[in-house]
């Protein structure tokens, strides 16, 4: 049989590798932990609405998207006269809204929905023929524009051509540059001389992407880094003449 002393100090070195394992394993946990806070670090906070009111974020189409304004092209036709109608692709409305026809002359169809225009163009061709059957249809709507900005292939203004969420106006934007962040995209929209802020992602798309874009919103594709969202995010508007209230973008982006 061996000494005692001989037993006890073969149990040292167990304690000895004990005690490493769980300096090892505290060490690794500090390491994470202090990986996360760096990567947190690096992370841009994300812009802050300015506007206190009720959200306008809705997942139903706005109704003055159904409404004929400027430039919109719209296709007018008499039944078994097409030399009163517009050409088959349409016509776009003036700057007042007006359209031209032949004998009609100009009627204004700005600010109505397509059933008003459609009553508008049928009054204004019975004063010179008895009974017109007249259909109006709306072909391309230009008066309505949202924007896509930032990390995306197709920066700029887009036409609405009826009711659009956030992630399918993200797509008019064409394909993310390598440097985007696809996991927070922001819809911003001017409000009352301030600004609301929507936060959805495009990388997992769940309702949050599912809010209805107004004219005039404007969706942003951030960059991946340590850059702030004002340095990055206000100088994207000047290309385009956006005008943002300076209050709510100087509060929002800070």
């Amino acid at each position: 049989m061996r000494p005692p002393a001989a037993r006890e100090g073969r149990a040292r070195p167990l304690s000895t590798r004990t005690g490493r394992v769980a300096v090892s394993t505290r060490l690794r946990s500090a390491v994470c932990a202090a990986l996360l806070v760096c990567a947190a670090c690096r992370t841009p906070p994300a812009p802050l609405a300015t506007y206190e009111g009720p959200s306008s974020f809705s997942l139903e189409p706005a109704p003055e998207l159904f409404y004929l304004g400027a430039q919109d092209v719209v296709r007018v036709t008499v039944a078994g006269h097409p030399e009163l109608s517009t050409p088959p692709d349409g016509t776009p409305l003036d700057e007042r809204g007006a359209l031209h026809l032949p004998i009609a002359g100009a009627i204004v169809l700005g600010g109505s929905s397509l059933a008003e225009a459609q009553t508008i163009a049928t009054e204004a061709f019975a004063e010179h023929m008895l009974d017109p059957a007249v259909a109006v249809a709306l072909e391309e709507r230009r008066s309505t524009r949202f924007f896509v900005l930032g990390q995306i292939q197709h920066p700029g203004p887009h036409s609405m051509g009826g009711p659009r969420t956030a992630l399918e106006a993200l797509g008019e934007g064409g394909v993310f540059l390598n440097a985007a962040d696809r996991s927070r995209v922001f819809l911003v929209r001017p409000r009352a001389g301030e600004l609301e802020v929507h936060e959805f992602s495009a990388e997992t798309p769940g309702v949050d992407g599912l809010v209805q874009v107004l004219p005039g919103d404007i969706v942003f594709v951030r960059r991946r880094g340590t850059q702030r969202f004002q340095e990055e995010f206000l100088p994207l508007l000047a290309p385009w003449q956006i005008a943002l209230p300076l209050a709510g973008a100087a509060g929002a982006f800070d």
